[in-house]
């Protein structure tokens, strides 16, 4: 079979954000009812960082307290599953072109993102956005966001049942770290300027194609084709 094209979008930032006069207060909420000794909540820099890694730092005055993590866990998904709605977040420009085209049957789109799986279900219900992921990677496997690729490579490898080729992947993201686990990990790496990084600031860091959306996937899409990736 032609190996197809392997989309796998980050969400935060990428296709949506979450007003943060919602996330920071309900994290805060949450520690400060488990009695986690933690001060960072509201000023922390949660891009690009797994979920795994956030809530894990949160624990940072707590030595190997896995009870205290998953109590943490279970409350920060309940609440964010009963009380995020649309009014809490913003779809950003030109998702909907983007998740469209690359719905396509020559491409599969998926998730590479630093959500646990039932917090980036729930954000994307609460968009109203229709994707047909088919690939899955989630901050509950790693909290290093660098190995998520590597879930992603070979979960399409059971799905295709073939031999897969990481350039082959497009890992689209809004942040630095979007661009470095592409990076690591040979895969092609479109930077968004729609989240917390400018295009100049996302330049530095050298990924295959830099846009300031979503708009006309395809058009830019092309690069990838032009330039015999």
């Amino acid at each position: 079979m032609k190996h197809p094209w392997i989309i796998l979008f980050d969400i935060d930032g990428t296709l949506l954000t979450v007003n943060k006069s919602f996330i920071r207060p309900l994290l805060k909420e949450i520690i400060d009812q488990l009695g986690i000794d933690y001060l960072g909540v509201e000023s922390d820099s949660f891009s690009g960082r797994t979920d795994h890694d956030i809530l894990s730092s949160f624990l940072s005055n707590h030595t190997n307290n896995e009870y205290l993590y998953e109590q943490l866990k279970s409350n920060y998904l309940h609440r964010l599953e009963t009380e995020l709605n649309a009014e809490h977040l913003l779809r950003l420009p030109y998702v909907d072109d983007a998740i469209s085209f690359f719905s396509q049957r020559e491409f599969i789109p998926g998730l590479l993102t630093g959500n646990f799986p039932k917090a980036a279900k729930t954000k994307l219900k609460a968009a109203n956005m229709q994707l047909d992921y088919k690939i899955g990677a989630y901050g509950e496997f790693h909290k290093d966001r660098n190995m998520l690729p590597k879930v992603a490579l070979n979960m399409a490898e059971e799905l295709l049942d073939i031999k897969v080729d990481p350039q082959k992947f497009i890992i689209i993201g809004d942040t630095p770290k979007d661009i470095e686990c592409a990076k690591t990990n040979n895969m092609c790496s479109v930077a968004v300027a729609t989240g917390n990084f400018s295009k100049e600031e996302l330049e530095k860091f050298s990924p295959d194609l830099v846009l300031d959306s979503l708009k006309e996937p395809q058009v830019w899409f092309k690069q990838f084709i032009k330039d015999g990736i």
